[in-house]
């Protein structure tokens, strides 16, 4: 046997298919590690990626079902301003109509001339222009008296006893007056002529004055 070994051969074959080997085996590994650090990158990249993908699809989701959530907010919030602004809201039923109603003044009834009891007196001091305008009211259907007033007067005025105020008006404007010539009654309607007697219980005193508007 030589020092070379038993399996050692004269051209050292047997250095170099070991070399060979050993080289083969480095790349193997080699290889091996990159395959197992692309498996890695997928499974732990990739991985990583698809999460954020799915944080990314949850944060969408989110936000919509916050859109939803603000759009029901806003219809109930529309609806309390709608009803708290009364633009819709339903007019009852049974709402009463507070407007006013045209108010009608009633008409004045006044009594018949022959109810009317009337006294003219002269205010002028002209002889029977008392008695002539007398006769006009007589004519008319007035129950009449002359009389002479207490004084002498300008101004031509009619006045009446409380509640013969339109029976007033009317033998006013018989006489050729308007209603410009009324006046209420004093409380003591003889104290208008010179004979108190005379007039009692008549309603409406005529008295005439140099004015003529009465006549």
């Amino acid at each position: 046997m030589t020092a070379q070994g038993r399996y050692a051969t004269p051209d050292s074959s047997f250095g170099r298919s070991a070399g060979n080997a050993a080289a083969r085996g480095g790349a193997l590994v080699a290889v091996a590690v990159v395959i197992g650090f692309l498996l890695l990158w997928q499974g732990g990249v990739g991985g990583s990626g698809d999460a954020v993908t799915a944080a990314d699809s949850g944060e969408s989701d989110d936000a919509i079902g916050g859109d939803t959530a603000d759009a029901g907010i806003t219809s109930e919030t529309d609806a309390a301003t709608e009803d708290s602004n009364g633009d819709d809201a339903a007019v009852p039923d049974d709402t009463v109509d507070t407007a006013p109603e045209e108010t009608v003044a009633p008409t004045p009834v006044t009594r018949p001339p022959g109810e009317v009891k009337a006294a003219v007196a002269n205010g002028v001091g002209e002889a029977g222009l008392a008695g002539s305008r007398a006769s006009v009211l007589s004519t008319a259907g007035y129950v009449t008296v002359a009389a002479n007033a207490a004084a002498e007067t300008a101004q031509s005025q009619v006045y009446y006893v409380e509640g013969y105020g339109e029976e007033a008006q009317g033998i006013a404007v018989e006489l050729g007056g308007d209603a410009a010539v009324l006046r209420p009654a004093p409380s003591d309607p003889g104290a208008l002529v010179t004979d108190a007697t005379a007039v009692d219980g008549f309603h409406v005193f005529v008295i005439l004055g140099t004015d003529r508007v009465l006549g």
